[in-house]
């Protein structure tokens, strides 16, 4: 047992105590996410800025380092957590291989090896998660403009100006939305139709039948 308190002095001692409480704060936040299963999406943000003629240069040039470290383009949860790992290890190693002895209790210096630490497992970090750019992405699901002029299939009895549904095919599951068409026009089930407008109000598309010449 004294071997061990010895090792916990040295984790939270000098340099290596700055290291140590981030990597608590990660393991922290990772028993909470799986004890509670909530998606803690309170950690994300997002750093599109663009368009933003106003920003000052020097929080321009803050975006341009975050987004240089990969952070928001990689989950900040899994980025922090690379790291608090990183940060702790190299802090650990040098400490033991670099840092002279009779040093490491004195704050002045164990500050500086704390950010010379830190600057370090940025860089790692950022090496780790590359990697991981884009992985995480998600696809926008299918927007109104992207279904206009797309064909559909009636999936109901019949599709009035006042009733009727039809569905799109997708590289996955098909897509069904509520149709109507304009005036008198009727169309039938398994008739093709073409998207041609969309109302956001009610939420519903309105078709044409697909006529096929010759």
């Amino acid at each position: 047992m004294p071997a061990v308190w010895d090792y916990l002095g040295i984790c939270f001692s000098g340099a290596n105590l700055p290291a140590s409480i981030f990597l608590l704060l990660a393991i922290a936040y990772w028993m909470l996410a799986i004890v509670s299963g909530l998606d803690l999406d309170f950690l994300s943000f997002d750093l599109d800025m663009d368009g933003q003629a106003d920003l000052s240069e020097a929080v321009g040039l803050g975006v341009v380092v975050v987004r240089f470290l990969n952070i928001g383009t990689v989950p900040l949860a899994i980025w922090a957590s690379v790291l608090a790992i990183v940060w702790w290890m190299v802090s650990m190693l040098l400490d033991r291989l670099v840092d002279p002895v009779e040093f490491r209790e004195t704050g002045v210096y164990a500050a500086q090896w704390s950010i010379r630490n830190l600057a370090i497992a940025l860089v790692l970090t950022k090496a780790i998660t590359q990697p991981l750019r884009g992985k995480f992405d998600t696809e926008e699901p299918n927007t109104a403009a992207d279904l206009i002029g797309q064909s559909c299939r009636i999936v109901t009895r019949e599709v009035t100006d006042r009733s009727g549904q039809a569905e799109v095919a997708t590289e996955a599951a098909p897509l069904k939305l509520n149709v109507r068409t304009r005036g008198t026009t009727v169309l039938g089930r398994e008739d093709q139709a073409v998207l041609v407008d969309y109302d956001p109000k009610q939420n519903i598309y309105y078709v044409e039948k697909v006529r096929i010449e010759g």
